[in-house]
């Protein structure tokens, strides 16, 4: 099927697909535009999914620069919201849940909205949500290009730091009652130094750089019309958020788009994890609930200590999720081990890997090979790419080539393999993951 396009492609690289601006897609939205009757005004952009754009905003509610503060705003694509009624959008609901439930030197480790209000454009009807700034992913940290993965990973001390302030936020979660539902690298992420939300406009441009903008051209050379912005805005490069000097080594944890309260699941409710921290109950049986986010949570350590993920996404198919899943931690049970149909390409029956000859004979293009949890995190420093000579890395970031002592690995393999229990209810719970020795 031939697709119309309408626009011609961006050269800039961190920006959203233009063809999103259509009815039911992305708001337009430019630097220096305002909302909400003129509070808040667009200064930069954050950053992109495939449901909103993220952008820096100066709050401007309080008179004068001098007082005012910079925070995110998500704009919603139109076709997300099926409701303008605030108890049935996830973000609002799981926001208020947390505040309710928990004390406010608590409920602050958490990115919740603070303010919301709804926009009518050509597109449609927008959500928009307004969160505290706070600074990189533990997954933007970690981003090396050029690199072997994993060759730029957080500090030891701070990795398992960080790493027992997220399960403490889990546990919080859980003892109020609510499921995160999509807990990953991207949505932990680290607490920016106080004085960073206070920077006047002329300060946010010197530390992040003015805005790379490119005008939006059409394909027929009319206008782009109303429906697309006037110009593209890429998205602030992530190694100026990244600089030490403007983060704490404190977390907090975002994204309330998959969570609900258990007492109340939404009827309708599907699980939305990423596929490579999704756990087997939720790939074949959609089943979510508390032992899910364990599952996910273990797969966020395990990246937090290593800097690359346990289970690789890069091809981006559940069957090659599920034939490292397997690789690592054996054989699915049963009737899942069935609905695997493509095992038969990779593993015999008791899940052991096919010989090298067989997997080739099959025609596959990644052959499995029998690992653990134990081999990969003795893998963790053995093939740093170290940094440019030109490139400090700075206080948070591992010395190359930094490995894992055997204590270490013992007791985090011991950790992982009890979250990773492929039957969701023989998963340990938060309360004993955050009792867990390694944490010590």
């Amino acid at each position: 099927m031939m697709i119309d396009h309408r626009f011609i492609p961006s050269r800039l690289d961190a920006v959203e697909d233009i063809e999103d601006y259509q009815p039911g897609g992305y708001h337009p939205i430019s630097v220096g535009d305002t909302f909400d009757d003129g509070r808040f005004r667009i200064l930069h952009k954050l950053g992109f999914g495939g449901s909103s754009t993220v952008w820096l905003a100066r709050d401007q509610r309080e008179e004068g620069e001098d007082q005012s503060r910079i925070v995110a705003l998500k704009a919603m694509r139109a076709d997300i919201l099926s409701s303008q009624d605030p108890s049935e959008i996830p973000e609002l609901v799981i926001s208020q849940k947390l505040r309710e439930a928990l004390p406010p030197s608590e409920s602050v480790n958490f990115q919740t909205v603070d303010h919301h209000f709804f926009v009518q454009g050509p597109n449609g009807s927008h959500l928009f949500l307004i969160f505290p700034l706070a600074g990189p992913s533990i997954l933007a940290m970690s981003d090396s290009p050029g690199r072997t993965a994993g060759s730029r990973r957080l500090r030891a001390d701070l990795a398992k730091k960080v790493a027992k302030q997220a399960a403490m936020l889990i546990h919080h979660m859980h003892c109020a009652g609510i499921v995160h539902g999509d807990l990953t690298t991207s949505n932990i992420l680290f607490r920016l130094s106080p004085h960073v939300i206070e920077w006047s406009d002329a300060e946010v441009y010197a530390h992040l750089g003015d805005p790379e903008t490119e005008n939006v051209r059409t394909c027929n050379g009319e206008p782009p019309g109303p429906h697309a912005p006037a110009m593209l805005v890429a998205a602030i490069e992530n190694s100026k958020l990244s600089d030490a000097t403007l983060l704490q080594e404190n977390i907090i944890v975002g994204d309330f788009g998959q969570s609900y309260i258990i007492a109340s699941r939404p009827p309708s409710y599907e699980p939305g994890t990423v596929l490579n921290y999704q756990p087997p109950e939720a790939r074949f049986e959609g089943r979510v609930g508390l032992e899910a986010d364990i599952w996910s949570l273990g797969c966020a350590i395990f990246e937090i200590r290593a800097g690359f993920p346990l289970f690789e996404s890069f091809l981006g198919s559940d069957v090659d999720i599920l034939r490292q899943t397997v690789e690592t931690l054996g054989r699915l049970p049963d009737p899942w081990w069935a609905a695997f149909e493509q095992r038969t390409l990779w593993f015999e029956e008791d899940g052991q890997p096919k010989s090298e000859q067989d997997q080739e004979s099959a025609g596959v293009f990644l052959k499995a090979y029998k690992s653990s949890i134990r081999a990969k995190l003795l893998e963790i420093g053995e093939n740093d790419d170290p940094p440019s000579e030109d490139e400090d890395e700075g206080p948070m970031i591992e010395k190359p080539g930094v490995r894992l002592d055997q204590e270490e690995v013992g007791l985090l393999e011991d950790l992982l393999e009890k979250m990773l229990q492929y039957i969701p209810e023989e998963r340990i719970c938060i309360q004993d993951v955050i009792r867990h020795p390694w944490f010590t």
